[in-house]
């Protein structure tokens, strides 16, 4: 229907102008509402106009001005229609011939939603208001704002042009050229805000789909799939994150398959499903599952893949596009178990059944002792190395709170009264947060960095350096859990060891990422380096290192290594928790 609506408009405002007035020039683009008045029914449908006979716009059947909705329609009496403007303002873009349908989805500004255009060819754009004439243009002010965060021209008064075959004045909004940004222009009413339009052009060359996670929803569970720990090994190996690269599950073990994608509130998506069979080499079938999809999640129903074969998810931008804009997810399903049918009489069963009974009893019962001593010698193991552990975190305290009483003792030396208070502040609240996780070995990643931060903000106060924390957004601060403490003896060091004596000048950098499943965290300084062996004997650093080996003997599965390299200048310390994501 809308495909006719479009066509419908393209031949009437050509018919004046010969049958190629769009081959040789640009084309106006013009967002309306197609109301039918048979059945009262609205949808949007796109004027299209020649950049020869803008005149056409004001001079296509009756046009009459509608008070109540501050609205212009455009009668087209022939087939019981109204084409109506979006806005009194009635604004429209022109694009060069070679752009074809660039019009995607409406971006929501609050109460009004406003057009959006693709621009993969990155031509530029030309805005107009046929509706601001110089009997209203005081009225009227726009700006531009890049990348949805600066704002390229704050609110400008509109002025007139003459241009493109009118035959009076109308708004000119401006040309506009930024490849690979998104660009809004918007345009008020002074006197009246309800009336306001804009128009979003997007000249990003990179639309492929995004997918955050993929959630699977199974009778009793749900998991994120990457998540090796919980996903039955449903999957082991991925790229970008995300995207798994040997998904497979038993036929009718998963009821839902959701995938969540990053917002794409301007590029709508087409998702089809292909179905090759239990061989990939089979012809496939492909059916649709989304069309003009600008939702953040899709559920792929078990209906959709309930038969044991090889799949594919194809996501991307509607229309054609290269290899590199498309998105695919491919999975198996894998038949049931089989299930035989062969029947033997019970008594025959009986006598088999008792002696392979009391052979598992047997067995059950050396194998019980057996494994009632083992599990006792590793409980005993374990709880020394708990112990260990407690001791080594009992004597990191203590050693930080000497330090911090130390640097405090300066400043009230120095008659630094206000840094001192403040640095008793921070310290008070360090202080309870030790106090309050002493017992527990690991914290959160959120709770860790707050901590860090707050250590930093006091020495900072002391040393005048500067710092930065920067964590992957691949992350999830709050549900990934690590030792307690870990970085802080390593900061501590590269303050005390490293940029103490280079004021403002001194800087630290924290990072931490992800390394397929390994969590890596790293402190870098621009300090001295490892001159005069000082920066690795730190109490703090042999503390850390006893530590870390203790770990490593109750996580076995996920070991933690320590490196200390000379950086270019200072040094730099990296943490890897092995299989830690």
């Amino acid at each position: 229907m809308k495909t006719k609506i479009f066509l419908t408009l393209i031949w009437l405002l050509c018919g004046a102008a010969g049958s190629d007035c769009f081959a040789q020039h640009g084309n106006f683009y013009f967002d309306m509402t197609n109301v039918e008045k048979a059945n009262n029914l609205r949808q949007q449908s796109f004027y299209m106009q020649s950049d020869t006979a803008l005149y056409g716009i004001l001079n296509l059947g009756s046009n009459y001005y509608v008070k109540e909705t501050n609205t212009y329609v455009v009668g087209d009496q022939g087939n019981g229609r109204d084409y109506q403007f979006k806005s009194p303002m009635m604004l429209g873009v022109r694009f060069d011939a070679k752009v074809q349908n660039p019009f995607t989805a409406p971006v929501k500004s609050f109460t009004k939603s406003y057009t959006s255009y693709v621009i993969n060819e990155g031509t530029d754009a030309v805005i107009v208001a046929m509706g601001i004439t110089k009997d209203n243009v005081a009225d009227y002010r726009y700006h531009v704002v890049e990348n949805d965060s600066i704002e390229t021209k704050p609110w400008t008064p509109v002025k007139l042009e003459q241009k493109y075959g009118a035959l009076q004045p109308y708004g000119a909004i401006g040309s506009y050229l930024s490849p690979g940004k998104i660009v809004l222009v918007e345009v008020i009413n002074i006197k009246d805000y309800s009336i306001r339009d804009g128009i979003v052009l997007d000249w990003r060359p990179n639309t492929k789909p995004v997918v955050t996670q993929i959630e699977v929803n199974t009778s009793n569970n749900y998991f994120n799939l990457n998540f090796l720990k919980a996903n039955r090994g449903y999957a082991t190996r991925f790229k970008d994150i995300n995207i798994p690269l040997d998904f497979k599950f038993p036929k009718d073990s998963i009821e839902k398959i959701r995938i969540h994608l990053k917002n794409h509130e301007s590029v709508p998506y087409v998702i089809n499903m292909v179905y090759w069979g239990p061989k990939k080499d089979e012809k496939p079938d492909m059916k649709g599952l989304a069309y003009y999809f600008l939702n953040d999640y899709y559920d792929v129903k078990p209906e959709s893949y309930a038969e044991p074969g090889k799949y594919q998810i194809i996501i991307q931008r509607i229309g054609n596009l290269p290899e590199d804009q498309i998105q695919r997810i491919d999975f198996e399903v894998l038949p049931p178990p089989p299930v035989t049918d062969k029947k033997v009489a019970l008594k025959q069963l009986i006598p088999y059944t008792v002696a392979a009974l009391t052979g598992v009893a047997i067995l059950f019962l050396i194998y019980r002792r057996q494994s009632r001593a083992k599990l006792h010698r590793v409980a005993q193991q374990k709880e020394l190395a708990v112990l260990k552990l407690r001791s080594i975190r009992a004597q990191l305290n203590p050693h930080f709170m000497f330090n911090a009483l130390t640097s405090i003792q300066n400043l009230v030396n120095k008659n630094s009264l206000i840094e001192a208070n403040e640095y008793l502040s921070k310290f008070a609240a360090l202080t309870r947060h030790a106090l309050d996780s002493s017992n527990e070995e690991m914290l959160s990643l959120d709770d860790e960095l707050q901590v860090l931060d707050d250590y930093l903000q006091m020495e900072q106060l002391r040393f005048n350096f500067k710092y930065e924390i920067e964590v992957s957004e691949a992350l999830n601060q709050a549900n990934i859990e690590v030792p307690a403490m870990l970085l802080q003896p390593f900061v501590e060091n590269a303050i005390k060891h490293g940029i103490a004596t280079l004021g403002n000048s001194g800087k630290i950098s924290i990072a931490i990422f992800p390394d397929k499943n390994d969590l890596v965290l790293s402190v870098t300084d621009d300090g001295k380096g490892f001159e005069n062996g000082g920066k690795h004997n730190g109490y703090g650093i042999k503390l850390s290192e006893d530590r870390i080996a203790i770990l490593n003997q109750l996580y076995k599965d996920q070991p933690v290594s320590l490196t200390i390299a000379p950086a270019q200048p200072g040094t730099v310390v990296t943490i890897r928790l092995s299989n830690w994501i």
